[in-house]
């Protein structure tokens, strides 16, 4: 099995490691490190900086990354202590397979495999599978603080156990929040001093606008800012990030996809994200641009997750229980999911919403009555598709630096109470420490009545009618739709009607990615329907 394995990987596999437990192989060198009987190989590590792991545990939290570790009791394979990391196992008889992709793990048999219906229905409600879901129920994703250790006696059989720890963030108190002018001093020591140029993915939010003016504070800095069109339809990202390079004495690159780039490359989108992620649709041409950069990029990933106020942290302040306070957090994030009956075949639109909901429970149980709970629910759960960005879109081509992931910045974010966040008056106070110049600056976070939209590209008539396209062409797929959008899938004109708010379109966009995977995996695939 390990020859189809490699076989279905990427061209270039180079053997790192072969032992009696476990055997790694990989298209570039990963990380090594050595602690007194343990050695161990680390990938994927989204803090940089940080001192060398002295445990599996160790590389999970303080570096936030996947790996193998080899020591005196056998081998263990762990992930990161958020399970943002694509790392993704199949067991298959007495041994444990797993792949970055998921492809490798589907073509080690020949035998049926199935839709995990959880996975799907938090693809359309959270925009990606949470937990250990994937799109396939065979194929799991190693999720948050856990790892499978490999033992066995000499000559004796193998055995795997599964082991999990809880990160110390997990146990962050509010009594000694960090000050905001400390988060700021924290996330500057986590951009690295190294000469040359340096680019900056520059959006109209607060979270770039904070890197950049503190990447542009580094004695002999090379900043370049790079921006693109999210495919809103206000572009006001390109307004605003135009307007804070300026004011930062910076170049400014702006990449504007053509009016047909959703249709053109939606599919490769979700191919690079392994099918896993309703994001990022309109970022291929900027991915390109950034692929092309011969200087690191600085992102602002995990940043609003961390540290912007929510609508819900009021109400899971006020809230009765930890499930309630749940509940209510889990609302918040399915906005956009809409459940009109005549969107739904019957059952289809509850089915989904209790298959959400309950994967959400699960995964979120260990920040049940921690203070800052919509914040971890987020990073445990939203926050696996976006961070698919720097992993799959702009990643492994560019190098890309993550400030915001680092475990002295999570941790001192968590400690901060929801009531400080009260409107966004820490991150303000951040901004006017950390980059003063452009803090007050127009911006997307900034409330208030935004100008009607105007064309996007995911709407035009051409890309409508490749997702009506793709729909109709399965009859599984159409047996989950209401009369309102299977008549859309016939009709140009009310295909466009659909798209004047956002939960029709989510559904046309979802189905049709269900639809292409479907026909991408159809002869693997023995498919049990969701109702």
């Amino acid at each position: 099995m390990a020859e189809r394995l490699l076989s279905a990987s990427p061209q270039g596999l180079d053997e790192v490691h072969r032992s009696p437990m476990a055997a790694l192989w990989s298209t570039g060198e990963p990380e090594n490190w050595s602690a007194g009987p343990r050695s161990g190989y680390l990938w994927w590590a989204a803090a940089g900086g940080a001192p060398q792991p002295h445990s599996w545990q160790d590389a999970a939290e303080r570096r936030l990354a996947a790996g193998l570790v080899v020591d005196h009791e056998g081998a263990v394979l762990h992930t990161d202590a958020l399970g943002l990391n694509d790392l993704n196992i199949r067991p298959l008889g007495d041994a444990l397979y797993f792949s970055a992709r998921v492809d490798p793990l589907v073509a080690l048999d020949d035998g049926p495999l199935h839709v995990d219906w959880s996975a799907w229905a938090n693809l359309l409600v959270m925009t990606t599978p949470i937990g250990d879901e994937t799109p396939f129920s065979e194929i799991r994703h190693l999720e948050a603080a856990t790892a499978w250790r490999a033992t066995g006696p000499r000559g004796g059989p193998e055995r795997l156990r599964r082991e999990r720890f809880e990160p110390s963030w997990i146990a962050a108190e509010p009594d000694k929040p960090p000050a905001p002018e400390e988060m700021v001093d924290l996330l500057a020591d986590r951009i690295p001093d190294r000469a040359g140029p340096v680019a900056i993915g520059l959006s109209g939010g607060w979270d770039s606008r904070l890197l950049a003016a503190l990447a542009v504070r580094r004695p002999g800095s090379q900043v370049e800012a790079w921006t693109t069109s999210t495919d809103d339809g206000l572009d006001l990202d390109i307004a605003h990030a135009g307007t804070v390079a300026a004011a930062l004495g910076v170049p400014h690159h702006v990449v504007r996809p053509g009016p047909e780039a959703w249709l053109e490359d939606h599919r490769q989108v979700w191919r690079r994200t392994q099918y896993q992620t309703l994001h990022h649709g309109w970022a291929m041409p900027y991915a390109r641009a950034v692929h092309r950069l011969r200087a690191p990029l600085i992102d602002g990933c995990l940043g609003d997750g961390l540290l912007r106020t929510r609508a819900d942290h009021p109400e899971v302040a006020r809230a009765a229980d930890p499930a309630q306070a749940r509940t209510i957090t889990w609302k918040a994030l399915s906005t956009h999911f809409p459940r009109q009956r005549e969107v739904w075949a019957p059952g289809a639109g509850e089915t989904i919403a209790d298959l959400s909901l309950s994967a959400f429970d699960r995964v979120t149980k260990p920040a049940e009555g921690h203070h800052a709970m919509p914040m971890l629910a987020r990073l445990l759960t939203r926050y696996r598709g976006i961070f698919s960005s720097p992993n799959w879109m702009l990643g492994p081509e560019a190098e890309v630096w993550l400030p915001f992931a680092d475990p002295d910045v999570i941790a001192g974010a968590l400690r901060v109470p929801l009531s400080a966040h009260e409107g966004n008056a820490y991150y303000r106070a951040m901004l006017d420490h950390g980059a003063p110049d452009v803090a007050r600056l127009p911006s997307t976070n900034d409330p208030g009545e935004r100008p009607e939209p105007g064309p996007q590209r995911k709407t035009s008539p051409a890309a409508l009618a490749s997702l009506a396209e793709s729909i109709a062409g399965s009859d599984e797929v159409c047996a989950l739709l209401g009369p309102r959008l299977l008549a859309a899938l016939r009709d140009p004109e009310l295909r466009a009607r659909q798209t004047r708010w956002s939960g029709p379109l989510y559904v046309l966009q979802w189905a049709s990615m269900l639809a292409r995977w479907q026909d991408e995996y159809r002869s693997r695939l023995s498919w049990e329907p969701l109702t």
